[in-house]
């Protein structure tokens, strides 16, 4: 029998997989671990040998750690990628963003639930699709609403910066003498958690002291840990920045 769900409903019953997801659990229980990969590395729905989101992420779960679970966690970020904007067709970086914060959400669950057992991904094996579809919705809502925001602020979509707000300069939003006050750190940690998910890693991690990039590769850096190349993390960070010196001044005005 597959391991239980774990998520309880508002009315305290557990959550459980539809009874075809289970059937399919039973079935391919049994099959080799090069076979499953072959059967999961097909997209085709038609397809009879098709096995479907929820047991991959049940697998991915499940099954010890090894090539065999990372083999499998690749097919299942392919699936995840089939239900965003293609890349070609994620021309703005609205679109790019979107796209990004869903599939970074979706590896944060996974690996919180290797270290922990992590109830959210529950609702991934209950109905994949509707999951991602939600994800997608809730990273199009923050970043369109931030894009608002921005454009309220004098800062272009593209990164250049206005004549309002013509360059940030040298401006730092952990400068010492700024962090000595209650209320700055306080309107200071507000802003930054109200950031485009990625945005706000950056900023986290440039708070930590970690460097963009690095020549040495034992060096932990943020380019490294987000995946991201040197070029893209420093425009996030610039354009985190303005936003941040924006709103902090306007704040200080009230």
């Amino acid at each position: 029998m597959a391991r239980p769900l774990r998520k309880t409903k508002l009315d305290g019953t557990l959550y459980y997989r539809r009874p075809a997801v289970e059937a399919e659990i039973q079935e391919l229980t049994v099959i080799s671990p090069s076979e499953l990969e072959r059967r999961a590395s097909i997209g085709l729905r038609t397809s009879p040998d098709f096995v479907s989101p929820e047991l991959l992420v049940h697998f991915v779960r499940n099954v010890e750690a090894g090539m065999h679970r990372e083999r499998l966690t690749e097919l299942l970020l392919q699936r995840v990628y089939r239900l965003l904007p293609r890349a070609e067709e994620a021309s703005s970086l609205i679109k790019t963003n979107i796209r990004d914060d869903v599939v970074d959400h979706f590896v944060d669950l996974l690996l919180s639930d290797r270290a922990s057992y992590d109830d959210r991904l529950d609702y991934y094996e209950i109905n994949f699709n509707s999951a991602i579809a939600k994800d997608r919705k809730d990273a199009s809502d923050r970043h369109w609403k931030h894009d608002r925001q921005m454009e309220e602020l004098g800062i272009e979509e593209d990164g250049a910066y206005n004549a309002q707000e013509e360059a940030i300069g040298g401006y730092d939003p952990f400068d010492p003498s700024e962090l000595d006050k209650k209320i700055y750190r306080l309107q200071l940690d507000e802003e930054i958690d109200s950031l485009p998910e990625l945005q706000r890693r950056i900023v986290e991690m440039w708070r930590q002291e970690i460097p963009i990039d690095s020549q040495d590769p034992s060096v932990v850096t943020i380019s490294k840990a987000l995946g991201k190349n040197e070029k893209t993390i420093r425009t996030h960070r610039d354009k985190a920045f303005a936003s941040l010196r924006l709103r902090l001044e306007r704040k200080g005005k009230q």
